[in-house]
């Protein structure tokens, strides 16, 4: 070797070590960048040249120093996909847990303006309505609890038809938000491709692609692969949202549906945020799943039960006035079968002949007319009405379907919740592994950039000596005796 190739190998390390404690360095400084994933310096030893007349006096070779082989990030694939996996359903559980606790503050039990106490309320004022059948006053109760029932149906369908809307508009939202997160990967994915082109890992788009796929993951379920060529693709159920460097966008269609632009076709997430809004927005109870129609549906055939079994024996009492036939809760026929397509609860009202000026007069306490104003009779079968079966409401009473439908509202608004936070303690446990991995660790960072200046010092002294020999070679040798 000669005192030459002696300057070669310790500029190698020079170089090497100083390439590493940049990569320590950018480490450091993405410590607290979300998404950055560690990289490393592979390191590898320069062969001996293999060239004949490129050995030493002795016949002997020795390696020219060190080369960088790759910067690479520190990154499992694995924990990848179970993070993407997992998060998905965390995003479908907490949408329905939202969604379901706003659901229960709309029905707001138990409470004093809630069903069960209003409907409560409504047959204690014809419990004393069988007392005193002839007190205006009290008939002015009745009317009051009545109005009362009424306005709590109209309400909380008010505000059930409202979150429809809001659900829809936020599903528009996240259409807009998943088209976005697709546009930017397919932008990443061709400056990845580009860069790469040159033989180099690019290393921090590829970060920021990993973040843009982690979030975009909580919205839908996805599907990720990428080729020997480099080539990245997203897909949600076999269709491609992404493909190298072409997105794909979705959309809602006239009738509410989700579908690919490109095709029409539906998209059909099976998980995510979009998943959780649509069973909000859609569930009627078919296939178990249970959102706000189904609760509206619910409502109306209460309201509608309400009104009509009542009205029913209303109708064939006797007002103070000797009236017959008026209805007490009037907004839609009551004699007809029940229609799923009307909104029972957002019509029900008072009857207009209860609300008039000598409505009073014509709240049917009496069954016979030649015993007024004394009869109660009709008045206690109005309060029998709470303890019958009704067919309408699967031979549940007024009372035990209110509570039911209270009930069940609680079991899947817990269920959300409990899904919910066991899919919170996954993610985190999964991203803790991953962290593990892939993520900064301060102590390690300065234990390499010690290590890596210790090198760069150690390579800078051989250059020294180096100098030092051919400063004795050139200035010294062979001047002894002159």
């Amino acid at each position: 070797m000669s005192t030459f190739q002696g300057l070669e190998i310790a500029k190698t390390g020079l170089f090497v070590s100083q390439k590493a404690l940049d990569v320590t360095g950018h480490n450091i400084a993405n410590a607290n960048t979300p998404g950055y994933t560690r990289q490393v310096v592979d390191m590898a030893s320069i062969a001996p040249p293999t060239t004949f007349g490129m050995y030493d006096q002795w016949g002997k070779a020795i390696g020219e120093g060190v080369k960088i082989q790759d910067i690479r990030q520190i990154r499992d694939q694995f924990l990848d996909n179970q993070f993407r996996r997992e998060n998905k359903f965390l995003g479908e559980w907490e949408t329905k847990a939202q969604v379901l606790a706003a659901v229960e503050d709309i029905f707001n039990e138990p409470s004093d303006s809630g069903i069960n106490t209003v409907l409560n309320d409504f047959f204690n004022s014809l419990q004393e309505l069988s007392k005193n059948p002839e007190i205006l006053t009290v008939r002015a109760e009745v009317r009051e609890r009545a109005i009362a029932l009424a306005d709590t149906f109209n309400t909380v369908y008010q505000h059930l038809y409202d979150k429809l809307n809001e659900l829809n508009s936020t599903i528009q939202s996240r259409i807009s938000e998943i088209n976005s997160y697709a546009d930017r990967i397919s932008k990443l994915n061709n400056e990845i491709y580009r860069f790469e082109l040159t033989g180099q890992t690019a290393n921090d788009l590829r970060d920021q692609r990993n973040l843009l796929v982690d979030q975009l993951s909580k919205l839908v379920n996805i599907t990720t692969y990428e080729d020997s060529n480099g080539n990245f693709r997203i897909d949600i159920a076999g269709q491609a949202l992404v493909d190298g460097s072409t997105a794909f966008t979705m959309s809602m269609d006239s009738t509410g549906n989700v579908v690919w632009d490109l095709t029409g076709t539906s998209v059909n997430p099976s998980s995510g945020i979009l998943k959780g809004l649509l069973d909000m927005r859609d569930g009627d109870g078919t296939n178990g799943i249970k959102g706000v129609p189904y609760y509206i549906n619910e409502w109306n055939k209460l309201a509608y039960s309400i009104a009509k079994e009542i009205n029913a024996v209303h109708e064939s009492g006797y007002g103070l006035d000797g009236s017959h036939d008026i209805p007490l809760f009037g907004g839609f026929d009551t004699t007809g079968a029940y229609d799923s397509k009307v909104q029972y609860a957002q019509l029900i009202k008072a009857s207009s002949q209860i609300l008039a000026s000598d409505g009073l007069q014509k709240i049917a306490a009496a069954s016979d007319p030649n015993a007024l104003p004394g009869d109660n009779t009709n008045a206690l079968q109005l309060i029998g009405l709470r303890d019958i079966p009704i067919q309408g409401l699967n031979g549940a009473t007024f009372d035990d379907f209110a509570r039911s439908l209270i009930s069940n509202l609680g079991v899947d608004a817990q269920q959300a919740n409990m899904m919910q936070q066991n899919q919170q303690v996954m993610v985190k446990q999964i991203d803790l592994n991953r962290q593990s991995v892939s993520g900064v660790s301060l102590d390690e960072e300065m234990t390499n950039m010690l290590k890596y200046q210790k090198s760069y010092a150690a390579s800078a002294r051989v250059i020294t000596v180096m100098d030092e020999l051919l400063d004795t070679l050139i200035n010294r040798m062979g001047i002894v005796g002159r």
